[in-house]
């Protein structure tokens, strides 16, 4: 990561922060009904070698329509859309309606008929890249003057690279922490945690705060955090234990997080993950948070939920870092958008990539004129674009500095990493569905070389195909 990125960042951190006020979001990033990692066909196309290269060489003062498929709310990407096409006349967006849950199964039937989207979202980038529906964007951003490297989160962006091309960009950006009840702490008399807070504070904050009489606690949303703490253990280590080359499960660190998320909830019993949604239900409200209730002083969660919490959290809140144990690194979530390699308008369809991921107009736009305010982060390392977006958003005060380890962060796997989604679905989800591995009925350390070699054999099938058809 470049200097840049840290001197702008850093000014980033100097703004003064104010909470923000409602409004409706997009949805991103795993979220999403009846999702599903797999694809159903293998249909591919080739993809047109250079910018130059088009298939079909729209004539002066000629309109091309492009179809687009994305799975965010309809409204707001009409405005992004009309927004794009105001500036660029020559260009009409139509949003693919037929593109819908689950996602690559409906992609996999444009495919097999010839009829992928110009331009869509990507739910499991490998499986599409191996399937031949991605164009290698890289010849296109090679010839954008307005592409600096310099000016992107490489961690994000080199997600979306396979074999030296970029088969996707990321175009939502959140990120996760811990949500904090000041007024709770307040109210208890428990100092608030500085930013570079260890595991043992939280910990122990986590005691202080919790009174099971009054159905008060310590903690929220901790029993599927697993994947976010493993790299406060051990800072080499990214999502699902992947260190950049391969998964990790055998390394101490992901045995220590199980058994620290089991102190917690199970020994502790500070957080209200250990009770069942009925009975939560009785004490907050069907399908109440405890933590919006007013009942919970943290909550690992993401910037998504700082609308909820500022419509409906009666109390003064902030947001953290994740707690650290060896180190401190924020967890990231992207969503992705590609280009079809048959395509047959791929310099118009890359345009509307550019606007929607790495073009200063269009994050401009976007923040100051259509999601007002808008939910998700800036992908541009750009100041003006960045004082715009906190001057627009909901935010808290210690945002600021979960902002500026964004360079260091680490990025959900789901959309991107090979073999990702079917580790989880054949190799943790087993443990995970009866809560052995949590509630140490197995012991972690015991299955780790197990949950190793079977992770790896996944990921090295995937990364077989994804060579196969990139190199």
């Amino acid at each position: 990561m470049k200097k840049t990125i840290g001197l702008i960042l850093a000014s980033v951190m100097l703004i003064v922060l104010i909470a923000g006020c409602g409004g409706k979001s997009d949805n991103g990033g795993n979220a999403s009904p009846s999702a599903s990692p797999s694809a159903s066909s293998s249909a591919s196309a080739s993809p047109s070698a250079s910018p130059s290269a088009s298939a079909s060489e729209p004539s002066a003062g000629e309109v091309v329509t492009l179809k687009f498929a994305t799975w965010n709310d309809p409204a707001v990407e009409q405005k992004k859309i009309d927004a794009f096409m105001k500036t660029h006349p020559n260009i009409k967006i139509e949003i693919d309606k037929s593109i819908t849950w689950p996602w690559d199964e409906k992609l996999g039937a444009a495919a097999a008929a010839g009829k992928l989207p110009d331009v869509f979202f990507v739910f499991n980038g490998p499986s599409n890249v191996a399937n031949g529906w991605l164009a290698d964007l890289k010849p296109y951003l090679d010839a954008d003057p307005d592409y600096k490297p310099e000016n992107i989160f490489g961690n994000l962006s080199e997600t979306g690279q396979y074999n030296g091309k970029q088969y996707m960009l990321p175009h939502q950006l959140f990120m996760q922490g811990v949500l904090i009840n000041v007024d709770l702490f307040n109210k208890e008399n428990i100092p608030l945690p500085k930013k570079d807070w260890t595991i043992k504070d939280f910990e122990q904050i986590a005691k202080k705060l919790t009174k099971v009489s009054d159905h008060q606690f310590g903690v929220e949303n901790i029993l599927g955090a697993r994947e976010l703490f493993v790299p406060q253990f051990d800072p080499s280590l990214g999502w699902l234990t992947y260190d950049g080359t391969k998964f990790n499960f055998d390394n101490p660190a992901f045995s220590d997080t199980i058994h620290w998320i089991n102190d917690i909830v199970y020994n502790n019993k500070t957080s209200v993950d250990l009770y069942d949604r009925k009975e939560q239900d009785k004490w907050y409200g069907k399908d109440k948070s405890a933590f919006v209730a007013g009942k919970v002083g943290m909550k690992i969660d993401a910037n998504w939920a700082f609308a909820d919490v500022t419509k409906n959290g009666k109390f003064k809140w902030d947001f953290l870092p994740l707690p650290g144990n060896k180190g401190q690194r924020v967890p990231l979530i992207t969503d992705y958008i590609g280009m079809a390699a048959n395509t047959k308008h791929p310099k118009e369809a890359f345009e509307f990539i550019k606007w929607l991921t790495y073009s200063k107009e269009g994050w401009m736009q976007r923040i100051n004129e259509i999601e007002k305010p808008i939910t998700t982060m800036p992908l541009l390392n750009d100041r003006e674009v960045w004082d715009a977006y906190m001057n627009t958003t909901f935010t808290a005060p210690g945002l600021k500095d979960v902002i500026s380890m964004i360079p260091s962060g680490f990025v959900d796997g789901y959309k991107w990493l090979p073999g990702d989604a079917e580790i989880i679905d054949k190799v943790l989800n087993p443990y995970d569905t009866k809560k052995e591995l949590v509630s140490l009925k197995v012991k972690p350390e015991d299955v780790a070389k197990d949950i190793q070699q079977k992770a790896m054999d996944i990921f090295n099938r995937n990364k077989a195909q994804i060579d196969a058809a990139t190199k």
